[in-house]
């Protein structure tokens, strides 16, 4: 099986980097992403998430990055400069930003990479081992469920990744705790 690859799309204008981000991910011309993100009101994140979804592409909400070390395989970076904020595509350590060009293992531009949108493509997947990292409140409900724990680790990379990442935006953590244990319950049935 080939391994899945991406071309470089540059964005044609200033504000298209989300549109040349999905032509690079959904393997696409520019000018049906365009189309496709656009429609007649303008692009914004809920209009890429629904491109997203059009090309069967699953994708986990923004989440704010702690280290770039830790970014997953492929997901979309939001990065904030001095006046605008911008997209760009990560895939297996290159950065193709579609404004500056592909920078391999460093981001060069002058740009703080706050956030990103994990993605997620069957075929990046296969046959390949990815470690994720487990939150220090997931591992103690862990240690309290061995039954969950074994049949987390069974799963896929993006289902493992999914489970743990999907109430990352409950803050509370007297919420947090109850949404995990509900994760751990949905996970044994």
């Amino acid at each position: 099986m080939n391994k899945f690859k991406i071309n470089y799309v540059p964005q044609p204008d200033f504000s298209s980097c989300d549109e040349a981000c999905l032509a690079m991910v959904a393997q696409i011309p520019i000018e049906e992403a365009m189309v496709v993100m656009r429609g007649k009101e303008g692009s914004g994140t809920s209009d890429f998430y629904k491109a997203l979804k059009k090309y069967k592409i699953d994708y986990l909400s923004w989440r704010h990055i702690n280290t770039i070390d830790e970014l997953p395989p492929l997901c979309v970076l939001l990065v904030n400069f001095p006046t605008y904020t911008h997209s760009v595509l990560y895939y297996d350590g290159t950065y193709y930003d579609p404004e500056f060009g592909v920078f391999e293992s460093k981001y060069e531009p002058n740009g703080e990479i706050t956030h990103f949108m994990e993605l997620y493509i069957d075929e990046i997947y296969k046959n390949k081992e990815i470690i994720v990292k487990i939150p220090q409140d997931f591992k103690e409900a862990f240690e309290k469920d061995e039954v969950a724990y074994e049949l987390f680790q069974n799963l896929s990379y993006p289902e493992r990744s999914k489970f743990l990442y999907g109430i990352s935006h409950f803050k509370n953590p007297e919420t947090r705790r109850k949404n995990i244990e509900k994760r751990l319950t949905e996970l044994k049935k």
